[in-house]
């Protein structure tokens, strides 16, 4: 099977999605994370409001500020980081031909051409939109989901179910 795309800067940011998500203790951390900064923002803001002249106004100040950082850093920190990937890789502007077979993949563009082994990735994941590929733990390739048929997506994903591990809450 043979098909080619050319990525966006969101086919790199729902593959950072994905990679943030790629293991069941990620996903808890995150939700984690939801768990507590939330109240935290809501309390620190609520009490800043109801005692604004309190001894305690600097920490809930601190507890205001964290929770806001945080949250804004898990919102943006994606989008931005994609963004600033992808501008910053000519290779991931122009079209790519992704050629899969049961040995690995062959990329090909204007920039170069690579076969690549099935056992030189140790995982692989999908979101909504792209498929992604993970040759080290913390590098990824996103493959738009875009670029195949509703049949090759079937195909693709068997061939990777074959030959890699599925990242699915390991």
């Amino acid at each position: 099977m043979e098909v080619t795309h050319q990525l966006t800067a969101d086919d790199f940011r729902q593959g950072m999605k994905a990679w943030r998500t790629r293991s069941r203790w990620r996903r808890w951390n995150y939700w984690f994370g939801f768990a507590v900064m939330v109240p935290i923002l809501i309390a620190s803001a609520i009490l800043l409001a109801a005692y604004p002249h309190s001894a305690f106004r600097q920490t809930f100040l601190i507890g205001l500020g964290a929770a806001l950082i945080w949250l804004a850093s898990i919102w943006t920190g994606p989008w931005l980081s994609a963004f600033l990937q992808f501008r910053r890789m000519p290779s991931a502007q122009d079209p790519t031909t992704v050629a899969v077979s049961d040995s690995g993949l062959r990329v090909q563009s204007r920039h170069g051409d690579s076969q690549v082994a099935w056992s030189s990735y140790i995982g692989w994941s999908e979101n909504k939109s792209v498929f992604v590929l993970f040759p080290q733990p913390r590098i990824y390739l996103p493959i738009p989901k875009r670029a195949f048929t509703e049949p090759q997506q079937t195909e693709f994903r068997e061939i990777l179910c074959r030959n890699t591990l599925p990242f699915k809450g390991k």
